[in-house]
């Protein structure tokens, strides 16, 4: 019986000797896993660095093209302090939200329950304030529409802090 309990010892410690080498070389593989995803979150976050300042490059370029060309480029700084009221903010959305139908003061007024002249004066105090609204002239008609560069800045940084 010694004989088989010595022989199974041999086996049994072979056998966890095995099983440690191929632990190890799991373990070995997964710190090598980890090494390389590490690597590559760094790289990811250094190219998104990159990526920010070539966007900040991209968009200073785009403002010294809109003053050499005599275009206006809007910056978050031009709108900083404009603060509407309820009233405009609720004129401002339907104008921001508007991607096609051409929009006057009735469709406006209309559409948000006020009068024509209510939401004539609203329009007039949020130009007052600085917001590029357009005022296009059609068949004797004025008709309403957001300045396509500004709702760009406005959909990328809410400028006018609209909730």
């Amino acid at each position: 019986m010694l004989g088989i309990r010595k022989k199974d010892k041999i086996i049994l410690r072979n056998s966890f000797n095995r099983l440690k080498d191929e632990m190890t070389d799991h373990l070995d593989a997964i710190n090598e896993n980890t090494n390389e995803i590490n690597s590559n979150q760094s790289y990811l976050a250094h190219l998104e660095t990159m990526m920010m300042k070539l966007t900040e490059r991209l968009d200073d370029i785009e403002l010294k093209l809109a003053e050499i060309t005599g275009e206006k480029k809007y910056t978050e700084d031009d709108f900083k302090n404009i603060i509407l009221t309820r009233k405009e903010e609720e004129i401002f959305k339907v104008l921001y939200e508007n991607t096609g139908d051409l929009l006057n003061y009735k469709k406006i007024a209309r559409s948000l329950g006020l009068t024509q002249e209510l939401v004539r004066k609203h329009i007039t105090s949020i130009i007052n304030k600085g917001i590029p609204i357009i005022k296009k002239y059609f068949d004797n008609n004025i008709y309403l529409v957001l300045d396509s560069d500004f709702r760009n800045l406005q959909a990328k940084k809410n400028i006018v802090k609209i909730k």
